[in-house]
């Protein structure tokens, strides 16, 4: 049997296999929508569907301008889908999820016959039950983005091209030009592996059928000439410099851990079944068929390139884009499982399916934290507060983008009014800021963030208003309630390591020598005068030496007082490697926007922030390049528990946290 025989052995059918393979796909297509479908009501936005449905105007054209080629870094197609379907349906989460949520069970269907027509039950079977139990498939064919939908339309082409060389049928020519087309205007990265399939599929046809498929090609060129410009205005942009790093040395070994789940049992399972998969190959080596250097060029060479355009132009490369690319490059690797056994096929594949949902629910705790959003967090929070408490005596405050919490207003159907939040994302200096705060003493504060909120917030709130009520974590978020009245229950979140003030010290502070001490009527000390100084007060320490964990945060917090309005000063966070500095962040004091003549500078730093490799060393100190009047009250170095969930959506999650979310 030649391999054109072997592609068109299973015939036409839509569920192509015996009876034992079909069963067995069915069970593991109703697994993967159980794990989808789970809860849907109550599967909340991320980020990145709140931002693609912001961008969503009145008009299709205003959506495409300033949605698409003014804002985005996608084709348009899944924007014009979404602003299509969300106005038969509605912004419901469960109604815009549906279509992805089915775009990614379609998938799997898909990927499966096409592995069982080059390969056969056991690659086919394997890679079916990856694709319906791993948080990698589960997860982004959850997210309403192009992730689900590029896979189904790559998993589409993949399908229709093996049977247009099959059977030479009219028919699945043009559902190969379909899928071609629909995964130029999904994303780049599904753009790329279907011009890597459709030119496969010049080395794959017979000579009959090349004027054919020449046309198609040409059609689906044509189809695509309107984005044209908008790919090549994206392609100026470079990339996603302003929030995503290039690719380091330990990326790719990251990426196969978040794979396994961060699972030891998992990925032994998994090499387990690579080790089979080419122990068999080699035992029963065959006549070479074109799937042993397709597969591997469909499964690498995306990640080859989005790799090297990351590190050497501008850094675009994340696990979503790989999804794509994902289900050929592990037919590769478990081809050799055709010659397993129907018994160890169903054993092997009901084992990994039951390690990988357990590992998906209790390590990975995707149905824990995946279902909690942050900006819902935050306003429910805020909303329960003011009836809690009345507005007079709440301060609600936001450091989340703006577009989105009125989204939520509006898809809940809640006046600003009814919570009246202040949100400091944008032009809140430390300075405005603690006027708010002094402005609105007494009252409770909710404060919510987001993981490009500035770091300072918190302790510069809790300066003001000293007792923890309550602490949220989330996913790249979280939501604190604060108060300066005494409360039932008071909660610890952070420690004083070092103090410098009036009554003494305790670490390692350096003080000028020169340094004037001021004090009161008395005679007592009551600080130190820092007027005419540009340097005076400092501390240096290991990092490693007050820090338990990467995520936790310093706090450097000055209280001055005495200053002018043209006083510029700064507490300073200069983290060094050696002599070499790696991270450097300042807490001014912004003088002319402070509500009295006493302050609090803050800044804070994180090791998890710091991209370095080695010992690290803080030297914090008070830096005031004007010279003019202040006086140093105290200082103090703190550390605050870090979010151990704010990276969870893609990295380990040692423990949930002792503030877990409501």
């Amino acid at each position: 049997m030649n391999w054109r025989e072997h592609i068109r052995r299973y015939g036409i059918a839509l569920l192509p296999g015996e009876g034992w393979m079909r069963w067995s796909l069915l069970v593991l297509l109703l697994l993967a929508a159980v794990l989808r479908f789970w809860d849907l009501p109550h599967l909340p936005y991320t980020h990145d569907e709140l931002s693609a449905l912001i961008r969503m105007y009145p008009t299709l054209g205003e959506t495409i301008q300033k949605g698409v080629v003014e804002l985005d870094t996608h084709p348009p197609g899944v924007q014009v889908f979404e602003w299509l379907w969300t106005r038969i349906f509605s912004l419901e989460e469960a109604d815009v999820k549906l279509p992805f949520i089915l775009m990614s069970l379609l998938s799997i269907l898909l990927v499966y016959r096409f592995a069982l027509a080059w390969t056969g039950a056991g690659p086919a079977l394997f890679l079916a039950t990856l694709m319906a139990a791993l948080q990698y498939s589960v997860l982004y064919g959850q997210i309403a983005r192009p992730y689900a939908a590029g896979l189904f339309t790559t998993a589409l082409l993949a399908d229709q091209l093996t049977r247009y060389v099959a059977f030479s049928k009219r028919r699945t020519l043009v559902g190969v030009g379909i899928a071609t087309v629909l995964s130029a205007y999904t994303h780049h990265f599904s753009l790329m592996l279907a011009a890597l399939m459709v030119a496969t599929g010049l080395f794959l046809i017979e000579r009959t059928q090349r004027r054919s498929y020449l046309i198609m090609c040409g059609i689906a060129i044509l189809l695509y000439l309107p984005n044209i410009p908008i790919f090549l205005a994206q392609l100026g942009q470079g990339g996603l410099t302003e929030w995503l790093q290039p690719p380091d040395h330990g990326w790719l070994g990251r990426y196969a851990w978040f794979i396994v789940h961060n699972s030891n049992f998992l990925a032994a399972l998994l090499g387990a079944a690579v080790v089979a998969s080419v122990v068999l190959t080699l035992k029963n080596a065959r006549s070479p068929s074109p799937h042993r250097w397709f597969l591997l060029l469909w499964g690498l060479l995306p990640l080859i390139i989005g790799y090297a355009y990351s590190v050497w132009r501008a850094p675009v490369l994340q696990y979503s884009m790989l999804l794509f690319s994902f289900p050929y490059l592990v037919l590769f690797l478990a081809q050799g499982l055709v010659h397993a056994p129907r018994k160890w096929i169903l054993i092997g594949c009901g084992a990994f399916a039951c390690v990988a949902v357990h590992s998906l629910v209790h390590e990975r705790k995707h149905y824990t934290l995946f279902y909690r959003s942050k900006y819902e967090g935050m306003l429910r929070e805020g909303i329960a507060a003011v009836k809690e408490l009345g507005k007079d005596r709440t301060l609600v405050l936001y450091d989340a983008p703006g577009n989105v919490l009125q989204f939520y207003l509006r898809l809940w159907d809640i006046r600003y009014e009814d919570i009246g939040y202040v949100n400091i994302r944008d032009g809140f200096d430390q300075g405005r800021l603690d006027s708010l705060l002094i402005a609105n003493a007494g009252r409770t504060v909710i404060y919510g963030q987001n993981s490009g909120s500035r770091p300072e917030h918190p302790a510069l709130i809790q300066h003001r208003f000293p007792l923890l009520v309550e602490r949220q974590d989330f996913t790249d978020g979280q939501v604190f309630r604060f108060s300066a009245t005494p409360v039932p229950l008071q909660w610890f979140d952070r420690d004083t390591v070092f103090s410098l003030g009036p009554e003494g010290m305790s670490g390692p502070w350096n003080l000028a020598g020169d340094l004037p001490t001021l004090t009161d009527s008395s005679g007592t000390a009551t600080g130190w005068d820092y007027t005419g100084r540009e340097f005076g007060i400092e501390i240096r320490l290991r990092l490693d030496s007050v820090v338990l964990d990467p995520s936790d945060q310093v706090e450097v917090i000055a209280e001055v007082d005495g200053y002018e309005e043209g006083t510029e000063a700064s507490v300073v966070a200069d983290v060094r490697s050696g002599d070499s500095t790696v991270f450097y962040r300042g807490g001014r004091l912004d003088a002319g926007h402070r509500h009295r003549r006493s302050a609090a500078m803050v800044v804070t730093v994180s090791p998890s922030d710091v991209q370095h490799d080695g010992p690290l060393t803080l030297l914090a100190y008070i830096y005031s390049p004007s010279k003019g009047a202040l006086h140093v009250r105290r200082m103090t170095v703190m550390v605050r528990q870090g979010d151990p969930v704010r990276h969870a959506t893609l990295e380990p999650v040692p423990w949930l946290g002792r503030f877990p979310a409501k």
